[in-house]
């Protein structure tokens, strides 16, 4: 290479690192667009269309719920699964397999009714009166959970059609396992409403700042003001179907001192007429109040009132 071109190289070399570096000092200096934020994370909700702060039990330490149906035998655990089978004939007729769910309890009944008689001679003995009435309660209106109902449904279809196949002398036997199906969805449910609390918990504590004083003006409904306006809003019996009932007592007396407490509690339900219904071939009368269009709007109001603190069980008018 000549003196020449070694000198151009030279110039060529030097042009091209000032314009690298022009280029490295304009980029230096040119301001970065700032980043837009991230949006917030949404808030959890409560599973399969609950309500939030519903009154759903914690598991234990070992992960496990306790229940109305823990630590019983197994005769007591056949009325159990006789309540179960009872709340599925109610209120899965319009569901797939809900003709036959009815069908097949209605067979047991009269087929069974020994081994059944003996089976709710075991459950009062270990209560009886009030305290029975309220357990029966409790029973019923565990089955009848909403958002357990599709899975709920499911379950009993199988146990009734296993029910059906099993003699009376081995039913028995059979309710324990029969009865942790007919709870499996119940307790699904309670462990995804576990999960939610614990996502809400995350996401309150992860917010990185209260909101304007502005938006905390809106003040929002308690669960129980919620259930009074669901109740209000369906208060007429006119063309409706579907009823809620809060309750089986002893005795058309107990069931008016049942509606007395509930109006005690809650002055809005002033506004109802109750219905007391006679449990065939038992002593237990059923309060029922409210009215709803179709089993969907009584499930809604059931839910709204459970979340109001109320035990519920949506049933169609007689």
């Amino acid at each position: 290479m000549t003196v020449g071109q070694r000198g151009a190289a030279r110039c060529a070399g030097l042009a091209t690192a000032l314009l690298l570096a022009g280029c490295a000092h304009y980029h230096r200096g040119k301001p970065e667009a700032p980043r837009p934020p991230a949006p917030p994370a949404a808030e959890p909700q409560p599973p399969a269309g609950s309500a939030a702060g519903q009154t759903v039990p914690e598991p234990g330490s070992d992960g496990r719920f306790e229940t109305i149906n823990s630590h019983i035998g197994t005769e007591e655990a056949l009325w159990h699964v006789r309540a179960a089978l009872n709340v599925a004939a109610l209120s899965c007729g319009g569901r797939p397999g809900g003709a036959a769910i009815v069908a097949r309890y209605n067979a047991l009944l009269t087929q069974r009714k020994a081994v059944f008689a003996t089976a709710y001679a075991s459950e009062t003995g270990r209560s009886s009166g009030s305290a029975l009435d309220q357990h029966m309660t409790r029973l019923y209106n565990f089955f009848a959970q909403p958002p357990a109902q599709a899975a709920f449904c499911r379950a009993a279809a199988e146990v009734s059609e296993q029910a059906a196949a099993q003699p009376a002398s081995g039913l028995p036997q059979f309710a324990p396992g029969a009865l942790d199906k007919l709870e499996a969805p119940i307790l699904n449910y309670y462990r995804a409403y576990a999960s939610y609390r614990r996502d809400l918990a995350a996401w309150q504590a992860g917010r990185r700042a209260a909101p304007p004083p502005t938006q905390l003006a809106a003040r929002v409904a308690t669960p129980r003001e919620t259930a009074v306006a669901a109740v209000v809003a369906a208060h007429t019996d006119i063309g409706a179907s579907w009823r809620i009932q809060l309750g089986a007592f002893t005795g058309k007396p107990a069931a008016e001192a049942a509606w007395t407490r509930a109006r005690g509690r809650l002055p809005s339900l002033a506004a109802y007429h109750p219905h007391y219904e006679d449990v065939p071939h038992s002593p237990l009368v059923r309060l029922q109040v409210g009215a709803a269009d179709d089993k969907a709007g009584a499930l809604r109001l059931c839910a709204a009132a459970a979340a109001g603190g109320f035990d519920c069980l949506p049933v169609p008018r007689s």
